[in-house]
């Protein structure tokens, strides 16, 4: 879990200087942990205050690294959709109600659709006239389509998600005397039904993660109490994590010292 997280600032830096904003890698990956440490109390907050940090920390203009997270949760929502697909194709519409998600589907394509034309009448209205806010969200949004290589922001985004799958799998290979086999899909399942919890504008997901993930572990078959104690033990050991990384973040930035007034410009 730890190695997602620094290969997930790492992409971000990649991100940014698609946007032309330079940022050495420390500030990056503590301003990210604080970020996560923020989102465990307030969801989504910790977005903004990252983007806050890095400003402080790496003079970067905080509308584009708004944008570059922005780009980075739909990138992310994306390659969600698409780990979802291979669960599906496997376990059917099944896992679709297990998840709950069968009722929201309308809504959740129509929500679709809706920041779609949203994000086509920013383009527009930035062409017709532009702001100077605006403008560096949509430089740090387009950043992701600019990052290269190319090649190495694909072999990040699907690190970072097989660093999340082998957390859940260690996880389980403790709790469990389970075949490796079916640990290994079970993670997996998991893994896709933890990052639907985890996109939901929750505190660290708590509830959504254990109410969804043992829904999930139970439909494939999974004891109830060892569903329960490896979900359990999933979050903890994840929200803990971040509780540790971010607390060390928070020292990082209490010993660094923030550029001078003269040195900083507009966020």
């Amino acid at each position: 879990m730890t190695v997602a997280h620094l290969l997930r600032a790492w992409r971000w830096l990649l991100m940014l200087r698609g946007s032309r904003q330079a940022s050495s890698f420390g500030p990056a990956f503590w301003a990210l942990m604080v970020g996560y440490l923020a989102n465990t109390a307030l969801p989504r907050v910790g977005e903004v205050l990252r983007c806050t940090l890095l400003w402080r920390w790496a003079k970067v203009p905080m509308a584009l690294a708004l944008g570059s997270v922005v780009a980075e949760r739909l990138l992310d929502l994306l390659l969600l959709a698409l780990l979802a697909l291979t669960v599906v194709a496997v376990e059917g519409l099944a896992w679709i109600e297990a998840l709950g998600l069968r009722p929201y589907l309308p809504w959740m394509g129509g929500g679709l659709l809706l920041g779609l034309l949203l994000l086509s009448l920013l383009v527009y209205a930035l062409r017709k006239r532009s702001h100077w806010l605006l403008t560096q969200v949509v430089e740090g949004f387009l950043g992701v389509l600019r990052a290269r290589p190319y090649a190495l922001m694909a072999a990040l985004s699907l690190l970072i998600w097989a660093g999340y799958w082998g957390a859940i799998y260690g996880v389980m290979e403790a709790l469990s005397s389970e075949t490796s086999v079916f640990l290994a899909w079970s993670a997996w399942v998991l893994l896709v039904g933890s990052g639907v919890a985890m996109a939901l504008p929750v505190p660290g997901g708590i509830g959504t993660f254990h109410v969804i993930g043992l829904g999930l572990l139970l439909a494939l078959g999974w004891e109830k109490d060892t569903a329960l104690l490896t979900v359990l033990a999933a979050h903890a050991l994840q929200t803990l994590l971040v509780i540790g990384l971010g607390g060390v973040g928070l020292l990082y930035g209490a010993f660094r010292p923030f550029p001078s007034a003269a040195q900083v410009t507009a966020p």
